[in-house]
Formats: structure tokens, sequence, C-alpha cells
């Protein structure tokens, strides 16, 4: 009988009969982290990823001590042998790959198939069955590539200026900032990031990666200046009390109306580390596998697009929006 690796959701992703999870929120199990991005990877204690987003993490959380496998390396655990390849979102982001009993899973979450500036050129492995992040499986909109998102950045900024307001861009605090500032400085816009932005440059140099020139802002916008602060910012005082500033959410689901609609902002543009549907698509084909896994917004429906294309595909978990974050 044909072994096949079985997983489970419970607050996370569970590679059934391993103690082996993925980017899970809980802090009670050993979890792969796929980036720096994972929401609170920093307060975990059993955690694996790769030492670039080890170094990221640290910015914030100096204390976190995670067991490190390196680009290029392998790790035995248990009967499972772990491999970690980039996944050209941001440094150090990764597809796992778990090979065991002869047969290979892999996990994606947030991918770039086109190599850019801040980030490893990205390394799709091939495997059995992959379990994906598919976020925006289940809209009908094509994303812009990263270059025309970061095309529309600049010429929102100098747009902006040129009225005599403030553009005020939100999004991550790391990989879209980064991204929307190194863009902003290679055209000459002047620009200011929050202090947490500002540390995560520095991460960004000490790995070799230049984010561009972004002094710390501190609390009163210069003239000529656009502004980069994280999108949990939007209804504090630090944002509702900018006067003449003109607000860009950086985030792919700008492109759901009622979503943009809460964030109150005066423009969305859909710069996203998460693929759309013919993006995931094509993430598919590159593995090679047979079955595919679908976690996220878009889950139930990735999992029947890719079935029409005769494609085993099981729909995981299903998660609901519950906040504008």
């Amino acid at each position: 009988m044909e072994l096949r690796p079985e997983f489970d959701w419970d607050r996370g992703i569970h590679l059934r009969g391993s103690v082996l999870w993925f980017d899970a929120p809980r802090q009670d199990v050993f979890t792969f982290l796929s980036s720096a991005r994972v929401r609170e990877s920093g307060r975990h204690k059993k955690a694996l990823c790769n030492d670039r987003t080890r170094h990221l993490v640290r910015v914030q959380s100096p204390g976190f001590s995670p067991l490190v496998v390196p680009f290029g390396a392998a790790l035995r655990l248990g009967p499972m042998e772990i491999s970690l390849h980039p996944s050209g979102h941001m440094p150090g982001a990764a597809i796992m790959r778990v090979v065991s009993d002869g047969t290979i899973a892999l996990y994606a979450s947030h991918v770039s198939l086109v190599p850019h500036a801040l980030a490893e050129a990205p390394q799709v492995p091939t495997g059995d069955v992959l379990v994906a992040r598919a976020d925006y499986g289940h809209l009908a909109s094509r994303f812009p590539t990263r270059t025309e998102a970061l095309g529309r950045v600049v010429e929102a900024a100098c747009c902006t200026l040129a009225m005599g307001r403030t553009p005020v861009f939100l999004g991550s605090v790391m990989g879209k900032s980064q991204e929307v500032i190194r863009a902003l400085s290679d055209a000459r816009v002047l620009v200011e990031a929050h202090r947490s932005i500002c540390e995560v440059n520095r991460g960004y140099r000490e790995l070799g990666f230049n984010p561009g020139i972004a002094p710390q802002y501190r609390g009163s916008p210069r003239s000529g200046h656009a502004l980069v602060l994280p999108e949990t910012m939007r209804f504090g005082t630090a944002v509702t009390g900018l006067k003449n500033a003109k607000l860009y959410w950086l985030s792919g689901r700008s492109l759901v109306p009622e979503v943009l609609a809460r964030m109150q902002v005066d423009e969305g543009i859909p710069l996203t580390g998460h693929l759309d549907a013919p993006g995931l698509e094509r993430l598919v084909e590159l593995t090679g596998v047979k079955r595919v896994v679908t976690v996220g917004h878009g889950a139930e429906e990735f999992a029947e697009r890719i079935r029409l294309r005769g494609f085993e595909a099981q729909a995981l978990h299903r998660e609901v929006q519950l906040s504008m974050f």
C-alpha cells in the first residue's frame, strides 16, 4: 500500500504522526517558520527556520533561539529528512521539503516566483504533495506584478508630493516596507520610516540586502518626504492626526472592496507576498506534485480550481478574516 503524508488542522497545520507543524500560531508545538513575517514568530520556544529568518526575527526578539537549517543543508529529524529552499519572498523565506517513508511533502506560504533584489532567488523543489497557503485563491482578480505595484507606489508618491501633500504608505513591517523604501529611494523620492521598519532595514543590510535610504520618522512629517508606516497604526493617533496626508494601503486584500472600505484609506495598492490563483497554479506545476492541500481564506475555491485541472486536492482549513489585519 502506498504511504502518503496526511495533515491535521488544530490552530495550525500538523504533519500527522510527527512532531512537525507549519507556521503554527500556537506556542506549545514544534513549528517550522517559513519567514520572519510569521506573526509573533519571536515568541516561539520550539521552532525551526532558516538562519537568515532567525537573524531578522532577532531584530525584534533578541532571545529567539530556534533550530536552524541553512539553505543547502539537510536535517534528520527522526524518520524525516528536512531541507529548506528559498521561496523568493524576503531574506530567509523558505519552502520546506520533508522526505519520509519515500514520499516528499512540500510546504509553501509567502512565495515570489520572480526574482527581485531583496530576497534570494526562488528555488522551487519537486515532490509528491504540496501544502500551500491560498489566501487569495478565491479572488477572480489577477495581481499586478511586483514591478507594476511598486511602479504605482512611486507614481502615487510623486503625484501626492506634487500636490503639496504627504504620501503615507501603510504595510507590513517586514517585506513590503523594505521593497517600498527601496523603490522610492531608487526613484530619488525622500522617505522616512517608522522605528520598527528602520530596525528591520538594518537587519536586511546585515544580511547583504539594500533596502534603500529611510531615516527614522520622528512624529512630524518633513516637507517633501513620503512616510512608510506599519499598517497596524492605521487608526492610531500617529496616522489619524496627520494633516494634509494621503493614505495608501499596501495589501492584496485591497482588492476586496469591503475590506478596503474598512481601512478608510485613499487608495489600495495590491502589493503582496502571496500568490494569486494563477500564481498558485504555476507553483503547483513547478513542484510536479499530484496532490495539493490548501489552507487560508481561499482554500476551498483554489482546491476546486486545481481539481478541475486533474489534481487531487483537499481544503484542509478555510480561515475567516475577522479583522482588518
